[in-house]
C-alpha cells in the first residue's frame, strides 16, 4: 500500500499511480491501517473514474484543444499546422485510448531524422499539453506515455554572435525593402514571428511600447527604444502589419511595386542571399536575437534586464549569454598570472611603510 506518513505530520498521505495517472492527496487518518482502507477506496473510484469516462478520437480532441486555446488567445499557424501534421500521423480516427507510449516515441523518432533536439523536445512538450488538457476534459486518453523518457539529450552551445564588421556587411547587402525589418530583428532583440507579425495597432508609440504575443501565448507588453520608434515610423502604412516588403514582378494578385506583408518563410530567400553576399557564414535569422541578449548582458552585465527584453520565462535559458562575459574573466586570469605588482598597489604599499 503506498501510505506514507510525512516528517513531523500525525496524518497519513497516499500517492499511487493508475494506468499512467497519478493520484495523491491526505487521507485524513492517524493509523496506518485505517489510513490503508482510504487509499483502497481511493484506487476504486479512480479505476470507476478512468472506466467511466469518454473515449475520444485523436481528430476531435484536436478539436477541444484548438477550442481551449482560441479561448486563452494562444492558437496560432504553426499551433495548427503541428497539430494536424500529429494527428494524422498518429491516426484522426484512432482512440487515444488505444495510443500507447510506443506509438508517440515512434513519432518523435522520425522527428528527431528531420530536426534538432531542442526542436523535438518542444514538440514533445506540445504533445504533453494536448494530452492532459484532453485528460481534464474528463475523456479516456488511455495510459499517459511518459514524456520525460522521449526527451532528447541537446549539447547546449553559446549563441551565436554578429561581430560589428558583420552586422555593417549585412545591413549593407540586404534588400533595401527588408532591411527595416532585419534592422528592427536586431535592435528589439524579439524572435521573428513577433516582428514579422507586428500590426499598428499593437503600437502605443508616445508610451514607447508595444503589446506582443509570445512564445507560450502570453501577451505581454514590450518597451520600444527612440532607435526603434524611428524605425517604426519610417514604414509606409501599406496594410495593417508594420514591416512590409515592395513586390519586384507581378503575379497572381500582387503588382510590381505595391507593399504587401512579409509572409512566414517569404523573408528566407533574400535573407540567404544577403548572407551570401555579405560572406557571413554560420548565422541564423535567429541569432540576431541571440546577438542582442549577449550585447546587453555585456554592455550592463543585468541579467534580469536581459531576461525581461528577450521576454524568457526561466532565468536560466537567459544564462545562455553569459558567455559575454568570458573575456571579461579571461582578462582577470590574466592580470592575475602577472609577477608585476600593480601601479596603485606600489604606491599604497609606499604609504603604509
Amino acid at each position: 500500500m503506498s501510505v506514507y506518513k510525512p516528517k513531523n505530520s500525525t496524518i497519513y498521505l497516499f500517492d499511487f499511480q493508475h494506468r499512467g495517472r497519478r493520484f495523491h492527496g491526505s487521507t485524513g487518518q492517524k493509523t496506518k491501517r485505517e489510513a490503508e482502507r482510504v487509499e483502497a477506496r481511493k484506487r476504486a473510484e479512480a479505476a470507476l473514474d478512468i472506466k467511466n469516462r469518454k473515449p475520444i478520437t485523436m481528430d476531435e480532441a484536436a478539436g477541444l484543444y484548438e477550442t481551449k486555446l482560441r479561448k486563452e488567445a494562444r492558437w496560432s499557424a504553426s499551433s495548427e499546422t503541428w497539430l494536424d501534421n500529429f494527428v494524422n500521423a498518429i491516426g484522426p480516427r484512432t482512440f487515444m485510448s488505444d495510443v500507447d507510449h510506443t506509438d508517440v516515441g515512434a513519432y518523435f523518432r522520425q522527428r528527431a531524422a528531420l530536426v534538432e533536439g531542442s526542436s523535438v523536445n518542444r514538440e514533445i512538450d506540445v504533445a504533453r499539453a494536448f494530452w492532459r488538457a484532453t485528460e481534464r476534459a474528463r475523456y479516456d486518453v488511455g495510459e499517459m506515455p511518459d514524456w520525460g523518457a522521449m526527451r532528447y539529450a541537446v549539447k547546449e552551445h553559446d549563441p551565436r554572435e554578429l561581430q560589428f564588421d558583420e552586422e555593417d556587411r549585412l545591413l549593407s547587402t540586404i534588400r533595401e525593402d527588408y532591411q527595416p525589418f532585419v534592422k528592427f530583428s536586431l535592435l528589439s532583440g524579439w524572435r521573428v514571428s513577433e516582428v514579422r507579425t507586428l500590426l499598428w495597432s499593437d503600437l502605443d508609440l508616445p508610451a514607447k511600447v508595444a503589446w506582443r504575443t509570445v512564445k507560450g501565448g502570453n501577451r505581454i507588453k514590450r518597451p520600444l527604444t527612440t532607435d526603434m520608434i524611428v524605425l517604426i515610423a519610417t514604414q509606409p502604412q501599406a496594410c495593417p502589419q508594420v514591416f512590409t516588403y515592395e513586390c519586384q514582378q507581378s503575379r497572381q494578385k500582387r503588382r510590381k511595386g505595391q507593399r504587401y506583408p512579409i509572409s512566414k518563410d517569404g523573408w528566407r530567400k533574400v535573407w540567404s542571399e544577403a548572407l551570401t553576399a555579405a560572406k557571413i557564414e554560420n548565422f541564423r535569422f535567429h541569432d540576431l536575437r541571440h546577438t542582442r541578449g549577449t550585447r546587453i548582458l555585456r554592455q550592463t552585465g543585468n541579467l534580469a534586464a536581459a531576461q525581461k527584453a528577450l521576454a524568457h520565462k526561466n532565468i536560466r535559458t537567459t544564462l545562455r549569454y553569459a558567455h559575454a562575459f568570458d573575456d571579461d574573466v579571461r582578462k582577470a586570469l590574466e592580470a592575475s598570472e602577472s609577477r608585476t605588482i600593480p601601479e596603485v598597489v606600489a604606491r599604497e604599499t609606499k604609504k603604509s611603510a
